[in-house]
């Protein structure tokens, strides 16, 4: 029998459930573990939900908001379709919080319970590397202070920084309500107000100066203290221009970064798929940590386009403890975009920057048209036996876009 149908058999004994299923990591997720076998429920709030339009997805389901009726309706949706498996969005685990054993022998997270939600919150994340006393740890965090109140902050520190300065609020430490608040300050002033203004609705709070450079990650699967699998990207565009979702980004491997991420989950006592989120600045080789997203992240389908399947690594080892005999390192070098609407965003950003020239703007412009014609990049949505999922978005794009530009010709 041929090697991929044997395997194709004893994954699909295993139902999984793929929530948000309207999300770009979600549908690289579903794309993953569907191809190889395994039955996927993909399931969304969302009417027309790409994830629940994929190939890959043996069951599409529309599921309630995250409100008071969403976890009857999960605990009956697993009890009805035997759910082996559930792969948690960060809303999803917010939302299971009160009732996390109940569902935690679903979750294929060797972590506990309260390690997973410290690295939920950036504040908590932030604090136990800033308070750990290890250097190794301490150092590639660009300006940082993390405070319980407006008089905690050090002004004097501030003055020296690079600006301009980002006040967080987490969801965690929100006085109601889970959102969080990025409030960007351009001076003293204006950081002042926005600490201010922050503290009327969260008890806890960074303060964080602009590291210079483009958007890096270093993708890790830890499962048992094991590190599964790897890759890094860097950002090409990002949407807006200025910083962002990166929406042109290639594969690449910087050392120091790779084994400052390795650390950093190591010191976390971390268990699962994470992005560890940095700025890389390529004229004087640095980089500063800025995030830590602990489940799979939005750019996942340049990972699974190169051959490398997180997820599918991820749930063989939660299955069946099969585990690679060393990390499965993405070492091609691939190159991926999100046309529309993200590297859209990009260039609209551009052209509407004051300070970028205008032989700029037609440069940024041109450049939009023309990768679409370059066949060495490739396109988040354009994955094999699922291209489908591109012309839909393509269609969705456009009807909005010319809706858009009617109402203002009105």
């Amino acid at each position: 029998m041929d090697k991929h149908i044997m395997e194709r058999n004893w994954r699909n004994q295993y139902s999984v459930l793929v929530p948000q299923a309207d999300s770009m990591g979600a549908i690289a997720v579903i794309r993953s573990l569907g191809s190889h076998g395994y039955n996927v429920f993909a399931a969304s709030s969302k009417e027309g939900a790409l994830g629940c339009r994929s190939n890959f997805a043996a069951i599409s389901v529309c599921c309630p908001e995250y409100d008071n009726t969403y976890l009857d309706w999960l605990r009956a949706y697993i009890r009805d379709n035997n759910i082996h498996a559930i792969i948690p969005s960060e809303a999803f685990y917010l939302m299971i919080k009160d009732c996390f054993d109940e569902f935690s022998h679903l979750l294929p997270i060797s972590s506990t319970k309260d390690v997973i939600y410290q690295c939920l919150c950036k504040v908590d994340v932030f604090d136990a590397f800033l308070t750990s006393g290890d250097k190794l740890l301490t150092d590639n965090i660009s300006n940082t202070q993390v405070v319980s109140s407006d008089e905690e902050v050090d002004w004097a520190a501030t003055s020296s920084w690079n600006f301009p300065l980002f006040i967080k609020g987490d969801g965690f430490y929100a006085r109601s309500g889970d959102d969080a608040t990025i409030i960007k300050a351009e001076t003293e002033h204006d950081a002042k107000q926005a600490v201010t203004n922050i503290f009327q609705s969260y008890n806890k709070a960074i303060v964080q100066d602009c590291s210079e450079g483009v958007k890096a990650t270093v993708n890790l699967l830890f499962q048992d203290g094991k590190l599964l699998a790897e890759s890094m990207a860097v950002a090409t565009h990002e949407n807006p221009h200025t910083g962002g979702l990166t929406s042109l980004r290639h594969s690449w491997w910087q050392q120091e970064m790779y084994e400052d991420a390795v650390a950093r989950m190591k010191f976390l006592k971390w268990n699962g798929p994470a992005m560890v989120e940095y700025k890389w600045h390529e004229a004087t080789k640095s980089f500063d940590f800025i995030e830590l997203n602990s489940r799979y992240w939005a750019a996942l389908n340049l990972d699974i386009l190169a051959g490398i399947h997180f997820p599918c690594i991820h749930l063989d080892y939660f299955f069946e403890k099969l585990a690679p005999k060393s990390p499965i390192r993405l070492v091609d070098h691939i190159q991926v975009r999100n046309a529309l609407p993200a590297d859209f965003g990009y260039m609209l950003s551009s052209l509407k920057d004051p300070i970028i020239t205008k032989p700029k703007k037609v440069v940024i412009a041109v450049e939009f048209l023309f990768l679409f014609l370059n066949p060495k990049i490739k396109a988040d949505l354009l994955y094999p036996n699922d291209r489908k999922l591109y012309f839909i978005n393509l269609w969705a794009f456009t009807k909005e876009f010319t809706s858009a530009c009617l109402k203002r010709l009105k």
